[in-house]
C-alpha cells in the first residue's frame, strides 16, 4: 500500500510517500521551480578551457552548459556552427542550482510521461528493469512506429503491464508536443519559456509512476483539484484521491511528518537494534558510519553483526531517499570477518537501491572494507530546501 501525502510545511509544499505505514520519501518545494522548464536562452559566456558555456535564460543565475555533452539546438533552427556569445539556443534545466553551483542546462530535451520519457534524438531505449527480451522488442517496435522523426524515447518500467494503446497514446502526445516546442523556438523571443514543467507534486507522481500509487491525500483544495484533473486525464479510477478538511487534526500530525522532517535533518539515526548511523554530507561525498551503539550481541557475534549491518543497509537506503542525498556515498559498516557476509550486505544494498526512483547503483567494496555507491543528483537535498 503506497500513499502520497501532500501538505504544507514552513510555507513550502511537503510531499511524503508512505509505504506500509513508513515514510520512504520526503520532498519540499516552493510551489514553483525552473527544473524541467525549456527556454530560449542566450549564450552569456564561453569558457574554452572546460569546453562549456553559461546560458542566460532569464532567471537569476545562468545555467552551466557542457559543449562536450550537448548537440546544440539553435533557436532559429540553423545547422550546427561554432557557438558564439549572444547566440540563442534551446535549453532545458536538467539540474537545480546546488549551493554555489549554477543550474545545469541541456539540449537533450525530455518530456516525462507515465510509461515513457520522450527526448530529442532518435535513440529508443527500454528500462533495464524490463528483463523480457520479447517484451523489450515489442515496446521498441511500438515506439518506432509511433514517434515522429527526430524524436526518441526511453520506455519506463511502468509499461510492463500497460495496455499498448495507452503507451501509443502517450508517445503520440509527448512526441507531438516536443516537436511543437522545437518549432515554436524560431518565433519566440529570447528568454521565452517554451515549456513549463508541471508543479513538482505532479511531476513526482510521474517520476514514481502513477501506477505505483494506491492513494493520495492533501489538505490543500487547490492542489486537490490539480490532482483531480491529472488523475482524470491520466489514470481515471486508479488512485483513491482524498481532500482532508479536518483542521483540528492536520495531516502533519496524523502522519507525524514534522518529526520525520526533523529526524531527516539530524546526523544520528537510531536503529531498532540499538545501533545507529552517523550521516554527514561533505562537499565531495556523503559519508555514513555504522556504530554498534546499544546493540546487544548474543552468542554468535558474527551473526549479530550481520543482522545489525543488514538493518543499517536498509535504513541507509531509506535515509538517502528521505534526505535526497546524492553523488558518491561511502558507507563504513561494522567489521565482519566472513567475506560472504560482506557480499550479503552488498546484495541488500543492490535490492534496496532497485526500488529508488532516483537512479542509484552499487559501485564497489574497497580494500578497507568500505562500500561505495552513487546516487544521481537531480534536486536539492532536503536540508537545503528547509533553509530556503
Amino acid at each position: 500500500m503506497r500513499k502520497l501525502v501532500v501538505t504544507h510545511y514552513d510555507n513550502k509544499i511537503l510531499q511524503a510517500v508512505i509505504q506500509d505505514g513508513k515514510v520512504t520519501d520526503l520532498n519540499l518545494s516552493e510551489g514553483s521551480t525552473v527544473l524541467g522548464n525549456i527556454y530560449v536562452g542566450k549564450v552569456a559566456n564561453i569558457v574554452n578551457n572546460i569546453n562549456a558555456c553559461f546560458v542566460d535564460y532569464g532567471d537569476r543565475l545562468p545555467c552551466y552548459y557542457s559543449l562536450d555533452d550537448n548537440d546544440i539546438i539553435y533557436a532559429d533552427g540553423r545547422e550546427h556552427t561554432k557557438l558564439r556569445i549572444g547566440d540563442e539556443i534551446v535549453v532545458q534545466i536538467s539540474r537545480d542550482a546546488v549551493k554555489t553551483k549554477n543550474p545545469v542546462g541541456s539540449s537533450e530535451l525530455t518530456l516525462r510521461g507515465d510509461y515513457c520519457v520522450v527526448h530529442t534524438g532518435e535513440q529508443i531505449g527500454v528500462s533495464n528493469k524490463i528483463s523480457s527480451r520479447k517484451l523489450r522488442d515489442e515496446l521498441k517496435d511500438i515506439a518506432r512506429n509511433t514517434l515522429p522523426a527526430g524524436i526518441g524515447c526511453i520506455i519506463r518500467t511502468n509499461a510492463v503491464d500497460a495496455d499498448p494503446e495507452l503507451i501509443k497514446r502517450e508517445l503520440n502526445e509527448l512526441g507531438g508536443r516536443l516537436t511543437q516546442i522545437l518549432k515554436a523556438a524560431a518565433t519566440r523571443k529570447c528568454f521565452s519559456c517554451l515549456y513549463r514543467n508541471p508543479p513538482e507534486y505532479i511531476e513526482n507522481i510521474t517520476f514514481m509512476g502513477s501506477n505505483k500509487l494506491d492513494s493520495l491525500v492533501t489538505d490543500d483544495e487547490e492542489i486537490f483539484h490539480v490532482f483531480e484533473d491529472y488523475i482524470e486525464k491520466k489514470q481515471p479510477g486508479t488512485i483513491d484521491l482524498t481532500l482532508h478538511t479536518d483542521t483540528a487534526c492536520p495531516l502533519t500530525a496524523i502522519y507525524n511528518l514534522n518529526k520525520e522532517v526533523e529526524g531527516a535533518l539530524k546526523e544520528r539515526v537510531w536503529l531498532k537494534s540499538g545501533a545507529y548511523l552517523i550521516i554527514q554530507q561533505t562537499e565531495a561525498m556523503v559519508v555514513v558510519d555504522v556504530n554498534t551503539g546499544k546493540a546487544i550481541s548474543g552468542r554468535d557475534m558474527e551473526q549479530h553483526m550481520l543482522k545489525v549491518n543488514t538493518e543499517a543497509a536498509i535504513e541507509t537506503c531509506r535515509q538517502l531517499r528521505l534526505r535526497n542525498l546524492s553523488g558518491i556515498v561511502v558507507i563504513d559498516f561494522i567489521n565482519m570477518k566472513n567475506p560472504d557476509d560482506i557480499l550479503r550486505i552488498r546484495d541488500t544494498l543492490i535490492r534496496e537501491l532497485a526500488d529508488d526512483p532516483v537512479p542509484a547503483k552499487f559501485v564497489d567494496i574497497t580494500k578497507l572494507g568500505l562500500i561505495e555507491l552513487t546516487r544521481k543528483k537531480l534536486k536539492r537535498p532536503l536540508h537545503e530546501m528547509v533553509k530556503l
